[in-house]
Parts: structure tokens; sequence; C-alpha cells
């Protein structure tokens, strides 16, 4: 195992920042990730995983040990007449891991195609688009403590999966790094059309799995852009969640305002059409502009630092507090160069 020093992470985040590690390594086995860990400890260097960067704000300067989890595989586990359990390794794109599935005949994950980012990625930020969330098929997850090197197969119920959050953005979360996802796929041709732009698309007929796949290819191609011609970290803002009380107060003095409804007297809301209604898409400054092709995607097109993009997203989210009085919240993490 071989640990660099001042490593340059440009190319280990979708928003093409400049982040400088103080250590980097790249680890492709759990026993490297252990090694890994151990040198962190005999050194007495903090530890922070990282694995595509396509959810990340990375800072300037990382301290410490910068680990990339970059474990591969793909293999089914087990199965029946009716499911069958897929493990995937952290280090394994993810819509090519959809892709693979698919092709087995396992079914599940077509409404999360395309979504740009590592396996281990996808639990912590419980990745979700066109009506599904990932946590909805995942079965397990294998993890390491980056303290104690202990390691763990965490159950679904002990992940706390919520709308695009997890127990692995808490404080105690933060400790483990995953290395591997099982997922409970079907073998039967399901669907899941309950979103109205795939309802739009392919319209309330009964469908295949390839169908709805293709569909939300052809609409993520069309609306947002591809990070690796136009540097960004996908959707930048999370929907707001409001009271049915506060939604419907919005409603009278909004009434095109898209509204969600959600269990526990609770309403999504569409972060992008209050944006647009501010009229932020196509603006920029210092050199980071909100998306032409979608509200939620903030974009860099020339910034170095971390605190430009931020700043400007910070502009962004004040101006729908001060007009609707919904605060937006920040989808990627914002990590701290000193953290742990």
């Amino acid at each position: 195992m071989t640990i660099q020093e001042r490593v340059q992470l440009r190319s280990f985040n979708t928003l093409g920042l400049t982040s400088v590690a103080e250590f980097f390594v790249r680890a492709t086995s759990s026993e490297g990730v252990l090694e890994a860990l151990q040198v962190a400890r005999a050194k007495n260097l903090c530890v922070r995983a990282i694995g595509g960067g396509s959810n990340v704000i990375l800072p300037p300067e990382l301290s410490g040990l910068t680990l990339n989890v970059a474990l591969k595989g793909r293999t089914i586990v087990s199965q029946s007449s009716e499911e069958a359990i897929v493990r995937v390794y952290a280090g394994e794109d993810w819509h090519e891991a959809v892709v693979w599935a698919h092709e087995l005949g396992l079914y599940g994950l077509e409404n999360l195609a395309l979504i740009p980012g590592s396996v281990g990625a996808a639990p912590v930020q419980n990745i979700g688009a066109y009506g599904a969330e990932v946590a909805e098929r995942i079965a397990r997850l294998q993890v390491i403590h980056r303290r104690t090197s202990e390691v763990l197969w965490l159950a679904n119920s002990a992940c706390d999966f919520a709308y695009r959050d997890s127990f692995f953005k808490t404080n105690e979360g933060r400790e483990w790094i995953i290395t591997a996802v099982e997922l409970r796929l079907s073998k039967l041709p399901i669907t899941n059309i309950t979103y109205p732009a795939l309802i739009e698309a392919v319209g309330s007929r009964q469908v295949a799995p390839k169908e709805v796949m293709n569909a939300v290819i052809k609409i993520r191609r069309s609306k947002l852009p591809d990070p690796q011609v136009e540097p960004n970290a996908g959707s930048f803002f999370k929907n707001p969640v409001v009271t049915q009380e506060e939604a419907n107060q919005l409603k009278e003095q909004y009434p095109k305002l898209p509204q969600y409804p959600l269990d526990g007297d609770r309403v999504k809301l569409s972060a992008a059409w209050m944006i647009d209604a501010l009229n932020w898409r196509g603006q920029s400054e210092q050199g980071v502009f909100v998306s032409e092709k979608h509200a939620l995607v903030i974009v860099n097109r020339t910034a170095k630092k971390s605190h430009q993009v931020i700043e400007f997203a910070s502009k962004v989210s004040r101006s729908v507090s001060e007009r609707f009085g919904v605060q937006l919240h920040v989808e990627p993490e914002q990590v701290a160069g000193n953290e742990y």
C-alpha cells in the first residue's frame, strides 16, 4: 500500500474544485481499508473516506488521511423464484450497477438509473429519483469503523433512512465506512410509474422495466447537465418538506407551486419551481452559475475554491427564504478540512 502526500483531488470531485489531501491512499479491498486505518492510527491521522466525489463540496485543504474507497465487484448472493439478493462493492459505479442488475433480469432500480456516483455513496444520501429511493431496495450494508476497524453488516432498519438522509450523515454514522451494499431485487417485471414526469413519458399503460429505465435515462439527459462536461454535484438543494398547514398557506399565495403529499401531515415542495420563480436559471457569480437545464443544479464553470460555490448557493437559498418563507437545505456534503 502506497500512501501519497499532497495529492490534488480535483479529479475526485465532480464539481472540479481544487482540494489538496495531506495524505491519500486508494483502497481496492476490505483488507486495504483495514490496512489504511491501521496506518492512520499509528500516525495519529484523522481519516476521511471519499468515493467518486459526486455529492461533496471539498475544501481547499484536507488534513489527515483521505481514503478513496475503490472496492470492486458485483455478485448474486442468494435467490428464490421471485427475488434475489445482490452484493455490489462500494467502488462500483452506481449506474453501471443498475444496468448490470437489469440485464440479469433483476428489477427495482430502474428509476434510479443514471444517478452519478459510486455504490458506497448511494446509501449515505439515500439517493432517489422519479418516485423511488435506494432505501427501498437495500437489504444490508457492510461497514468498517474508522477508529476501531470493527467490521459489521448493518440491516436496513439500522440505517435510519429518510428523504435524502441516513444514519451515515450523523456524527456517529460518519465513523463508519461503507464497503459493500446488498440489494433485494425482484425477478418479477415490476415497475414504478407514479412520478408525473414518468407518467408523461410512458403514459398510464403497462410497460416493461426496460421502458421505464430508458425513459428515466432520456429525461435525465434532457434535463440535467453531464458533470464531465459541466462540473456539478447533481441536485444542489433538497426539495423542502413542510407541514400541511404551511403548504396550504403557500398554495393560496402560489397556486402553481408543485406540492407532493407525504406521510404524517407533511408535504414536499418543488425547490426548482421556487428558484425558477426568482429567475435564477442562468445567473452566475464568481464562475458559478445555476444550470440553464435545471434550476436545482449549480455548475462550476471556473471557480477553484469551495467558498465560491457555497457563497453563490447561499444567495440562492436566501432569496427563496425571503420570498417564500421556506428554507432550502444543501444536498451535497460540505466536507470540513479538519474533521475527525
